[in-house]
């Protein structure tokens, strides 16, 4: 088993059919609409949100047959990528004595990716008009068309922040909406390995996930298949917390966590010259069971988590 190593991504999350049309200017374009590398950057911009990105350190466990080769590829400047992000997020609870309650989110957002003319590191991404089934949500998310948005790249691929710089006119349930879709993504990206590999190789990524409940992720991910740059992948994530505190999101209320399962699977093809992958989908379901002040009432929450892109 090699050492572990801090791994590149691909920059690469779970993602749908990609093509390479240029952006609508949308009143705030990062380049102009037939450029293929963004000529300004949301690095550095007084009103863009800093959200960090845990890096994942992988270990290889199997390198493949040969000939093997890095996964790495030569950022494509000639022409922009667009994709269409979706995540579908849900959690019911369930508590003796009460009605069960569900809470989901169900976003599709179109990005325009474009790695910036003079750093590679810049992965400068503009959104277009988001909607979801929610009607209200969808109003709110009309203002969102034309914002920016960027990620920073460390060496070997590997996302670790991103930047949203929504526009003035968003009101909180959008710019709530699309920080959630984008970091949710970006949190369940596939780190892959700095050394060569071949078909059949298999590696594990490891990172650590702060929310109210912190997890440790496990990422394992086998190379299918490769024809030039583009890799096809099959995933399976694990996610299991930390310790037993979960910290209740927008109240502070601490629970303990009984017992905890968020697992799945999915395949992903990626072109190591693109900033997203160009196809695949991920899904996640699990459960927990907190406990809080009275022990005999815990509560009983299923979750599921979605991820395509198209």
């Amino acid at each position: 088993m090699a050492a572990a190593s801090i791994a590149g991504v691909a920059l690469l999350v779970l993602t749908g059919c990609g093509s390479s049309e240029g952006a609508r200017d949308g009143g705030s374009s990062t380049a102009a609409s037939d450029s293929g590398c963004a000529t300004q950057t949301t690095v550095g911009a007084d009103s863009a949100s800093l959200l960090p990105i845990a890096p994942a350190a992988v270990t290889l466990d199997q390198p493949g047959t040969a000939p093997p080769a890095t996964l790495t590829g030569t950022p494509d400047r000639t022409s922009a990528q667009r994709v269409s992000l979706r995540v579908v997020s849900s959690s019911t609870t369930l508590r003796q004595g009460e009605q069960p309650s569900t809470a989901s989110q169900d976003v599709t957002l179109p990005l325009t990716a474009r790695v910036a003319c003079s750093d590679p590191t810049d992965v400068e991404l503009q959104l277009g008009r988001a909607t979801s089934p929610d009607s209200g949500l969808t109003g709110s998310l009309a203002a969102v068309d034309g914002s920016r948005a960027g990620i920073a790249v460390a060496a070997g691929s590997v996302p670790v922040s991103l930047r949203i710089l929504p526009a003035q006119a968003a009101d909180d349930a959008a710019r709530s909406a699309v920080e959630q879709t984008l970091l949710t993504a970006l949190q369940r990206s596939v780190a892959v390995p700095t050394q060569p590999v071949g078909v059949g190789a298999r590696w594990h990524a490891v990172r650590t996930l702060d929310g109210a409940a912190t997890v440790t992720q496990t990422t394992t991910a086998t190379l299918r298949q490769r024809t030039g740059s583009r890799v096809v992948l099959d995933v399976a994530i694990d996610e299991v917390p930390v310790d037993s505190t979960f910290t209740v999101p927008g109240r502070g209320d601490r629970l303990t966590i009984g017992s905890y399962s968020f697992s799945g699977q999915g395949a992903i093809t990626v072109d190591l010259g693109r900033g997203l992958p160009v196809a695949g989908t991920l899904s996640l379901t699990g459960g927990r069971t907190l406990i809080g002040d009275d022990p005999a009432r815990p509560l009983v929450q299923q979750t599921s988590l979605a991820v395509t892109w198209r």
